[in-house]
């Protein structure tokens, strides 16, 4: 009888456990995973004059707008920090729209097409030809968060060559650098300063190329004009 009650107790329990392990998996099976949204933010580069006056055409040239090169560090769309000393990080959840390189180039392009410097300012994708070619290189763009004060970093380097001549000598070369308080520890505040930062070394190179132009474009025409007529 014992013998009877302990088999029975015993298969009850195994069908016990069987039911059990198949409510788990068909319960299993109906519950839907849902995964945490991963929600980016996007943020464009939109350099915007400042106040400054458009320069009145000062040549009857053309300039080529070549595609801005960024360090590879920046290359890429997410939004890169530095927290402390050689410490960085990428912020997959704040981004650039589209790659840096490719929002700079443009904005440039705008800016000095807007400046009057020249008849007419050609992008990298044109067939058109110009007596003057911009070539620039970011080497740094970044937000700074590494103190108390944080700041947009921005360091780029532009030439000028002389694409009239067949050997394309550089004409011009400058560094600037600019760093720009961020109102907040935020993207959106970070992406704000770099604008400020862009616009005023576009603004300083404008007057930079606006000399270059004018000043090439003089020596051109007294080369025209011959020994005598220079007289």
């Amino acid at each position: 009888m014992e013998r009877f009650v302990k088999r029975y107790f015993l298969k009850n329990v195994c069908t016990l456990c069987i039911v059990s392990v198949l409510l788990i998996v068909a319960a299993a099976g109906c519950v839907k995973l849902e995964r945490a949204s991963l929600d980016r933010t996007y943020y464009t580069l939109d350099v915007v004059r400042q106040g400054q006056k458009s320069i009145s055409s000062v040549t009857d040239t053309n300039l080529i707008v070549r595609r801005m090169k960024v360090s590879s560090r920046y290359e890429d769309k997410d939004l890169v920090y530095q927290v402390s000393g050689n410490v960085y990080e990428a912020d997959y959840y704040n981004a650039f729209f589209v790659p840096p390189a490719s929002m700079l180039t443009q904005e440039l392009k705008v800016w000095m097409s807007e400046s009057g410097l020249f008849v007419n300012v050609l992008g990298p994708e044109s067939l058109g030809t110009g007596e003057f070619m911009l070539e620039g290189v970011v080497n740094s763009l970044y937000g700074d968060f590494s103190g108390e004060s944080p700041k947009a970093v921005i360091k780029m380097q532009f030439f000028v060559f002389n694409n009239a001549d067949p050997n394309m000598p550089i004409i011009y070369s400058r560094n600037f650098s600019e760093e720009v308080p961020v109102k907040d520890q935020t993207a959106s505040a970070l992406v704000e300063a770099m604008n400020t930062g862009i616009s005023l070394i576009f603004a300083e190179l404008e007057k930079d190329v606006a000399k270059v132009a004018k000043d090439m474009s003089k020596v051109a025409k007294d080369v025209s004009k011959g020994p005598k007529e220079q007289k």
